[in-house]
């Protein structure tokens, strides 16, 4: 459809998600994915709606999910999350028809002027490796920060480090060393996270020092105080994922040289790359394992 005339051809409606149709929104991002890994030769994502639909849900009651009706059909969506004055994109898909036409940009200008009369002042995103996506960020001023890698494997050798203890994550721990390292408390998506997912505090002397979550497998987000707690909270995590499953999964920054040596000696795969955009910097990515590409 390179010759499609939006002005002229289609009739384009944009408006908010509503909560019936996001098993339609759902659908609609993991074909535009599947679409996405064909063309760059990766592996289709083993995501499944049953996977999505309640981050969709979440996203839908807390933060920001418009949509673009093309002739009536759903042809694109865009979402967002505001946490205190931080906003992060939480998704951008455009069916590949519908791709190079406008139609994505004007979806997601009205996203990020919703962020901007949310009090919002900083804005990323974890974007993927199509060069039209990225491009269009940085025309909304998220330049580049910083590789995200996704290392995967059965970690070995996952001895703990001696002089610390875990424990229940508690809720003051998490959005203390939140605030600290992610630079929100951002207490709706800890409620959201704690109910589907194995949570820890890592502790040293009777002071937690780090947290993490772990669910089937996958790790994040993790955080940590100081950069000397950066092996004893990632073995930790490490350790708790493998028991649930034979594959462990762990996403981190270019910058976090301690989570890319911890992969690499416990045998784990580097297995995907995407890149960290933002306005400005923000929080410490270094001592920070984002959840992935739905919440950061």
């Amino acid at each position: 459809m390179t010759d499609l005339d939006v002005e002229h051809d289609v009739e384009i409606e944009f408006r908010g998600l509503h909560p019936e149709e996001i098993d339609a929104a759902v659908e609609l991002f993991l074909d535009t994915l599947g679409d996405l890994t064909t063309r760059k030769g990766l592996p289709r994502p083993s995501l499944t709606p049953q996977d999505m639909t309640p981050v969709y849900r979440h996203i839908l009651r807390t933060g920001i999910f418009e949509i673009a009706l093309v002739d009536g059909k759903m042809g694109a969506i865009c979402n967002a999350v505001v946490r205190d004055r931080i906003w992060f994109l939480s998704g951008f898909w455009v069916r590949p028809s519908l791709q190079l036409h406008g139609i994505g940009k004007r979806l997601l200008t009205r996203v990020h002027a919703e962020g901007v009369r949310r009090g919002a002042d900083t804005f990323f995103t974890w974007s993927s490796i199509d060069f039209t996506a990225m491009a269009t960020y940085m025309k909304f001023g998220m330049l580049p920060a910083s590789q995200i890698l996704t290392f995967a494997g059965a970690p070995q050798a996952l001895g703990a480090v001696g002089g610390y203890e875990v424990a229940e994550l508690s809720d003051g721990t998490a959005l203390e060393l939140d605030e600290a390292v992610r630079g929100t408390r951002r207490e709706v998506d800890h409620e959201f996270w704690k109910a589907s997912a194995e949570r820890r505090e890592v502790v040293q002397g009777g002071r937690p020092v780090g947290f993490f979550y772990a669910r089937s497998g996958v790790i994040g987000p993790a955080a940590w105080s100081d950069a000397e707690h950066a092996d004893g909270v990632l073995r930790e995590a490490l350790a708790k994922a493998a028991e649930q499953a034979e594959e462990v999964r762990l996403f981190c920054t270019g910058s976090n040289h301690a989570a890319i040596r911890m992969a690499l000696a416990t045998g784990m795969r580097l297995v995907n790359t995407s890149h960290l955009l933002m306005t400005r910097p923000f929080g410490k990515m270094d001592r920070y394992l984002p959840s992935g590409p739905s919440l950061f």
